[in-house]
């Protein structure tokens, strides 16, 4: 059985469980795989994927659906899994074209306050055409299944929970000190956050908060995105500036992270963030906003610390909580890695998608 993977242009999450689902199930009893993605993809993937560009608005998608049936017919694919919104709209019509069954991961829902509240309205239209397409729809959450449902009822019964679990500790590239001297930090206390500088990560609200705890700690943002120049500047005007290192997009985000005494999330939304998964397994504690499915991960003062969405204030006090009493840290750390391994298996994920692909190619 050959899968066709499908994903447009990620520096992130998606593009990692990508590489990790080929890397964990390809040659496996009768599996094997096709990549295909945009060729900017930054991530490195186990097989080396044929390039598609998926247009990021609502036009000239034609040439991607083109492209996208011919790559099936080349490939020989059983069934295609597209990975985002995008990518599920274009593969799912060329699927349908070819007569191959489409697997949908919805790694993310359409939010007003991400997508804009003009914009939301008509990408809720081709969120509802890509659960029609779909003959099966994977949500990496229950909050994500939730929407999905609200969205398009008659969908409910193809849509599967399964968590996209992060797997193992990525290993850090290097140690702690080297990273810490890297940013210049002393003996002050570090946080670091993962995100691409976008709407949907709500970096200005992490800056906001930043500026409220005492004791200077200093910021590692790892990312990059549209906002970069705007943040860095409000960084500025807020006073922070000195406290934040903007260290851009690094192949190896694990070795800040482990460098860290705390991991932070702003977001207005996420699913179950991978970043933070690999934060938890790394044993680095998590502050994060009660965005998406993050609760069902981090339970507050539990396994970690959760705060209201765009509250900066409490998202402050979170953090300093964690900054200024480590044992409280590892308490929560120790205890999120424990759910981690209960909820997030790697193993038990590879294994309910491998079992999605027999039950809809013998379908």
């Amino acid at each position: 059985m050959k899968v066709l993977q499908v994903l447009a242009q990620s520096a992130g999450g998606i593009g990692r469980h990508v590489a990790a689902l080929v890397a964990g199930l390809d040659g496996e009893k009768d599996l094997e795989f096709e990549i295909a993605a945009d060729p900017t993809i930054r991530m490195e993937m186990p097989r080396a994927p044929r390039p598609v560009v998926i247009p990021p608005g609502l036009r000239r998608h034609r040439p991607a659906i083109n492209h996208l049936e011919r790559l099936i017919r080349e490939s020989e694919a059983t069934l295609v899994h597209a990975h985002g919104l995008r990518a599920a709209v274009d593969a799912g019509v060329a699927a349908r074209r070819v007569g191959r069954p489409l697997i949908f991961t919805a790694h993310n829902v359409i939010h007003p306050m991400i997508a804009g509240r003009l914009k939301a309205p008509v990408l809720g239209q081709s969120e509802r055409l890509a659960l029609r397409l779909a003959t099966r729809v994977i949500a990496p959450s229950e909050e994500i299944k939730r929407h999905l449902v609200a969205r398009r009822p008659a969908a409910a019964p193809k849509i599967t929970t399964i968590y996209l679990g992060a797997g193992s500790a990525p290993v850090p590239q290097r140690a702690p000190d080297d990273v810490r001297r890297e940013l210049a930090v002393g003996a002050r206390r570090v946080g670091a956050t993962v995100a691409r500088l976008a709407p949907q990560k709500a970096l200005h609200v992490l800056l906001d908060a930043w500026r409220r705890i005492p004791g200077q700690p200093v910021l590692a943002v790892v990312g990059e995105g549209p906002l970069e120049a705007s943040l860095k500047s409000m960084a500025r005007d807020m006073g922070v500036a000195e406290r934040v290192r903007w260290v851009g997009w690094q192949a190896d985000p694990a070795s800040y992270v482990a460098a860290a005494d705390v991991f932070c999330l702003s977001s207005v939304w996420e699913a179950v963030a991978l970043a933070a998964q690999e934060a938890v397994a790394l044993g680095t504690p998590v502050v994060t906003t009660d965005a998406g499915g993050m609760r069902e991960l981090i339970e507050d003062r539990v396994t970690g610390r959760l705060v209201r969405v765009g509250d900066a204030a409490a998202l402050a006090a979170a953090i300093d909580e964690v900054l200024s009493d480590p044992q409280a840290g590892e308490r929560y750390a120790a205890a999120a890695r424990a759910r981690l391994d209960e909820r997030f298996s790697h193993r038990g994920m590879l294994d309910r998608v491998a079992a999605l692909y027999r039950e809809v190619a013998h379908a």
